[in-house]
């Protein structure tokens, strides 16, 4: 069974083969993916729901690792 982090790591491997296939460099494919996500999410969930993840994630580069949030 694979996991929501298993699932994004295949989904951003993906991209980055298809990016080397484009000739566009990884970390320019991967920022537009986060801004995508980014977009779409907020469509979801609404601005509330996305800015809570968003500070969360700034509040905690540099920490290491991939953290769930916790839901209330």
């Amino acid at each position: 069974m694979t996991s929501k982090y298993g699932l994004a790591k295949e989904v951003i491997e993906q991209l980055h083969n298809r990016a080397g296939e484009a000739g566009i460099d990884e970390a320019d494919a991967q920022e537009a993916l986060l801004i995508s996500l980014v977009q779409s999410l907020k469509e979801l969930k609404g601005s509330d729901y996305m800015k809570s993840i968003l500070q969360y994630e700034v509040d905690s580069l540099g920490s290491g690792g991939v953290h769930e949030i916790q839901r209330r």
